[in-house]
């Protein structure tokens, strides 16, 4: 579950400096944490106090675009993510198939390629 936090994190990270970007988001940050609501580290735990508070800086319907942009690329990040898993797993697979063609001659008593 940490490492989802981590990625949500990432996502609305990436969203906020790319709307409002690299100081103003900074300075979201800082207010954020100053009024004691969200530490910025802690937004991917605490998403509804960080809409809340969004909702105060920018209205219902900026804070709805950013939650939407962000939910966006969270799914590319778990796209991405998967896909990794999965060519991983595709790996292994191959070389477990590999290696049972290689012991079947040995388990039938016969001459495998490695003697």
């Amino acid at each position: 579950m940490e490492r989802f936090e981590e990625l949500l994190f990432e996502a609305i990270d990436d969203t906020v400096r790319q709307v409002f970007g690299e100081s103003t988001s900074e300075l979201i940050y800082a207010l954020m944490e100053r009024h004691g609501m969200v530490k910025q580290k802690d937004v991917g735990e605490r998403i509804e106090a960080f809409r809340t508070y969004l909702e105060k800086l920018v209205g219902s319907e900026g804070a709805q675009i950013i939650q939407n942009t962000s939910i966006k690329r969270l799914c590319l990040k778990l796209r991405r993510e998967y896909e990794e898993v999965k060519k991983y797993f595709s790996v292994l697979d191959e070389l477990y198939e590999i290696k049972f063609k290689l012991l079947i001659p040995s388990l039938r008593g016969e001459s495998s390629v490695c003697n």
